[in-house]
């Protein structure tokens, strides 16, 4: 009887051993795999932060115009106006500028001749632009009336 129990025992305690060292074996793998992934990774950054790091101010400015929306933009951009000083501000910002005089001027046409098709369209491209999507989908619709057969539909 206790030859048996412990053959039982003996088989148990092997069982254990053998599991054990699987789960070692997985778990030297896996943490393998994340050394493999990690090294690769970090040998593909991208050309953009190179150039940041490098100051080059066409970068900087191409990234805080791809940043604008999230809510950490205002601190970088404070950040590089501090490194290539407040011309770096007017530039991020003057495809905005520009848009602005542009909806100024097309608004202006459009108390004129508040039937223009083509000012309508213009205007609702700009606002979408500038990411006004309710007047953009008005105009686009104001232009829709004047022109049924209007096809170019804004996104």
């Amino acid at each position: 009887m206790a030859i048996k129990k412990s053959k039982k025992r003996k088989k148990q305690l092997t069982k254990k051993i053998f599991s054990t060292k699987i789960l070692n074996i997985l778990i030297a793998f896996i943490f393998f795999l994340f050394l493999l992934t990690n090294i690769s990774y970090s040998q593909n950054i991208s050309p953009l932060y190179w150039k940041l790091v490098n100051d080059e101010k066409q970068a900087v400015i191409d990234y805080l115009k791809k940043i604008k929306p999230l809510p950490f933009f205002k601190t970088e951009l404070k950040k590089f106006a501090a490194i290539f000083g407040r011309q770096i501000v007017n530039e991020v910002f003057f495809e905005d500028e520009q848009r602005k005089i542009k909806i100024k001027k097309l608004e202006a046409v459009l108390q004129k001749n508040p039937k223009s098709r083509d000012v309508l369209y213009a205007l609702s491209k700009l606002y979408q632009e500038d990411g006004n999507e309710r007047l953009a989908k008005e105009y686009f619709k104001k232009a829709k009336e004047v022109d049924p057969n209007l096809t170019i539909a804004i996104k």
